[in-house]
């Protein structure tokens, strides 16, 4: 066969093979769609969770690295009401996100599948709950600047919720509404669970926190401290001249961290 004809059927393969190995669709889970993203790899799963007030394309970059390191599947997907999902404002909180997630997974083959756990700040309290109710698929969690529930946590989330008044959000920012105001509820469920300390974890801190009021930054940082010290099998990594948004100050360090700890606990 000439050269001039065998050169766009290899082009064709090429394109068709990358097409088959990426997903990127809609799963109804009941009362609303998710926005769910998969890069198909030969190795065990990685799934990303963004922070608080972000989607999915959050880790975009970051997830297409790891995936090309690794040869991990890679799975990234929008929280309700933020980027291309949807949302039921009725039965609005983590549980109720976390099955939908839980549902979703299954509909695409992967619900008994092992994986590890990415998480951003509030992204934190998804992995933990996940890792909770499916302990024997969760090979470790790796959180960024992770916001760790308590007590403390609940109440600064009560302060900040009495402040609010949906009027302030726009049509398209109102989901944000929803997740302050699930949030006490929500630091209160993740409050009470206990992972099973065979699961390892890494929790990589920022130097400067989210928040405006140094007090509040030392708070996070302390229960970040604490949450390490009260777990047998995880480690603390302090890193220096980074903001809250690790993935986006330090991209290189997040991948670098991530591929590390995949080699360590789950090849």
């Amino acid at each position: 066969m000439k050269s001039y004809i065998i050169a766009p059927i290899i082009l064709l393969a090429s394109f068709i093979k990358s097409y088959a190995q990426k997903i990127d669709t809609l799963i109804d889970v009941g009362t609303c769609s998710l926005h769910i993203k998969v890069i198909k790899g030969n190795e065990k799963i990685i799934l990303f969770e963004s922070g608080g007030a972000l989607d999915a394309s959050q880790w975009d970059t970051i997830s297409t690295r790891v995936h090309k390191i690794l040869n991990a599947t890679v799975i990234t997907y929008d929280r309700q009401g933020s980027g291309k999902s949807g949302i039921d404002t009725n039965r609005y909180n983590i549980l109720y996100e976390v099955k939908g997630l839980e549902f979703a997974l299954t509909k695409l083959g992967y619900g008994n599948s092992e994986l590890l756990l990415v998480g951003h700040s509030l992204g934190a309290f998804y992995s933990m709950l996940y890792a909770d109710r499916n302990p024997q698929l969760t090979k470790g969690i790796v959180m960024f600047d992770p916001r760790i529930a308590s007590r403390a946590d609940m109440r600064f989330a009560r302060d900040v919720y009495k402040k609010l008044d949906c009027k302030q959000f726009k049509k398209e920012e109102l989901w944000l509404y929803y997740v302050l105001a699930a949030m006490e509820s929500n630091s209160n469920i993740v409050r009470k669970i206990s992972l099973q300390e065979k699961i390892p974890i890494l929790d990589v801190m920022a130097e400067h926190g989210p928040f405006d009021a140094q007090q509040e930054n030392e708070r996070f940082q302390l229960a970040q401290r604490d949450f390490v010290k009260r777990k047998q099998n995880a480690t603390l990594l302090y890193l220096r001249n980074t903001s809250h948004n690790i993935p986006q100050d330090k991209p290189e360090i997040v991948i670098n961290e991530i591929v590390k700890f995949y080699k360590n606990h789950l090849n």
